[in-house]
């Protein structure tokens, strides 16, 4: 199967199909693997000290736990998922957390707790209100605001980080490549996207596709509060690294330790990390324990719980 991608089109590459990827008779067991609870409680604190330790900043550890005092950006597991293969951290995939630092958390803390939903709201006035929003320099930078897409009374809501070029162009969210694999993703686990609302915490592109900042997530936030106040969402799923330190807690390790578990997030729905589309796109590989692989044991249990829900 690697030879054969090898010899594809660069183009075929940078997307893989897991619909094709299923039907391969050589790879289906790997990925038929009984679905279980682990028996131990995932202790964040560990977990982030363990990352800061591989990063050879036992000095200076990336991640703190939050006092008590601050229940909101707590992150608290509330169902605990499969054991799966653990990649080791490295820079390109950690690389994202260092604009969400644990000494952010009030700041997001102050932001939510602050947010009190205008009566008569709806989402023509969410949208109306997001495109004459300047309260950061992205409104200067932007083709089009992007708030978001899908059903409005949807059971579940994905949340990633901010737009790209062609989000900003088309002003939709995830109809670029990254937004294509996760169609395919959804697809192949059975969810259908009209039930679905898709988003992102910024509602503008950040320029040349940089981080967020947290001061620009901040003053975004209440658009996000106003849509999941409509909505009303019983699950949320992250896609990514800088929405999961966002909408869960900066305090908690990198997506590579955390993807596929349940936790509180800051708008008190549970919500389950997951990877972004766009990383799962530079891998091409799909032995047990990839972060494809992973991503297929993520969306299923995701499925399960959405399934559940009545």
């Amino acid at each position: 199967m690697v030879k054969q991608v090898k010899e594809r089109d660069d183009e075929e590459l940078k997307s893989v199909d897991l619909i094709s990827l299923l039907s391969l008779p050589e790879n289906i067991e790997s990925y038929c693997v009984e679905l279980h609870e682990p028996e131990k409680e995932l202790d964040l604190v560990t977990l982030g000290k363990e990352e800061a330790l591989a990063e050879g900043q036992a000095s200076t550890p990336a991640f703190v736990s939050i006092p008590a005092t601050n229940t909101q950006n707590r992150a608290v597991p509330i169902l605990k998922a499969v054991n799966q293969p653990a990649i080791q951290p490295n820079k390109s995939n950690i690389s994202t957390q260092s604009s969400l630092r644990p000494s952010s958390s009030n700041i997001i803390s102050n932001t939510f707790k602050a947010f009190t939903a205008p009566p008569d709201d709806s989402f023509e006035k969410i949208i109306d209100d997001i495109s004459c929003c300047k309260k950061c320099n992205l409104c200067q930078s932007r083709k089009n605001v992007v708030p978001g897409v899908g059903n409005q009374h949807a059971k579940l809501v994905l949340i990633g980080e901010a737009p790209g070029a062609d989000e900003d162009a088309q002003g939709i969210p995830f109809v670029g490549k990254a937004g294509q694999h996760l169609d395919k993703i959804l697809s192949a686990a059975g969810f259908k996207k009209e039930d679905l609302y898709i988003c992102n915490i910024l509602k503008c592109r950040p320029p040349n596709n940089r981080d967020p900042k947290i001061e620009e997530m901040t003053v975004c936030t209440v658009f996000l509060q106003r849509q999941l106040a409509l909505i009303k969402p019983r699950m949320i799923a992250c896609l990514g690294n800088i929405a999961t330190h966002y909408v869960i807690s900066p305090s908690v390790p990198g997506i590579t330790r955390v993807h596929g578990q349940w936790f509180k997030s800051i708008f008190g729905i549970p919500t389950f990390p997951m990877y972004h589309p766009s990383y799962l796109i530079r891998s091409e590989s799909r032995e047990k324990g990839s972060p494809n692989w992973q991503m297929w044991q993520d969306i299923r249990i995701l499925k399960a719980k959405y399934d559940s829900l009545k």
